[in-house]
């Protein structure tokens, strides 16, 4: 993440099992889909807020406080590529809009405290897969999907990929545990948003 011009970049890391309780101010997620024939849409909203504190820029500045609340929608068509009684593949394309709204302060060192604020917003074209399959007859499924996108027309890049592991209730109540992993490279001017997020995720699933 960029900091003051003629300054180095802070590079900002934390660990999910270490610090998430005392970073994370907020998160919201969520998945929809709509299946007529083999042709749907898709839409996949996803908020985080996250404050970071640091010391990595002293002697300048005696703290950083780095704070990121985000908003990530994604809308795409989807074609049924492969149907199966028990599994499918889908393709994807469409759009997804980031809204990154920072703040980072810096606590007075060998300069005075400063504190910037920025917000930007862009579109990214994306294209994907996801795609699920039961483990023969049994009611516990694999299933996961890949998004890659930017371009360079908004972000430089960006991907999201995630694997889960689900077990059918009902015809319409399913539970999963899995992992995702989002990265973007994004720079326009003065702002660098360079950022991989990471770690496990439980869904609660429902089908009408």
């Amino acid at each position: 993440m960029a900091t003051l011009p003629g300054l180095p970049a802070a590079d900002i890391d934390f660990d999910f099992w270490d610090d998430i309780v005392g970073n994370i101010n907020g998160a919201f997620f969520l998945v929809g889909e709509a299946q007529k024939g083999r042709w749907g849409i898709f839409m996949d909203i996803a908020y985080v807020d996250i404050e970071i504190e640091d010391d990595q820029l002293a002697p300048y500045f005696s703290s950083l406080t780095s704070g990121t609340e985000s908003w990530i929608v994604s809308a795409a068509g989807q074609y049924r590529a492969v149907e199966k009684p028990r599994a499918f593949l889908d393709i994807l394309a469409g759009a997804r809009y980031w809204s990154v709204d920072s703040t980072l302060a810096l606590g007075a060192g060998a300069l005075p405290a400063r504190k910037i604020s920025n917000k930007e917003d862009w579109f990214d074209p994306i294209i994907g897969l996801k795609g699920r399959s039961f483990f023969g007859d049994s009611r516990f499924f694999v299933g996961g999907g890949l998004v890659i996108g930017g371009f360079s027309v908004g972000s430089d890049f960006m991907w999201d990929a995630n694997v889960n592991l689900g077990y059918r209730w009902t015809r319409t109540f399913s539970t999963t545990l899995g992992y995702r992993y989002l990265e973007v490279d994004y720079e326009k001017d003065d702002f660098l948003y360079d950022v991989a997020q990471h770690g496990p995720i439980l869904g609660l699933s429902w089908r009408f």
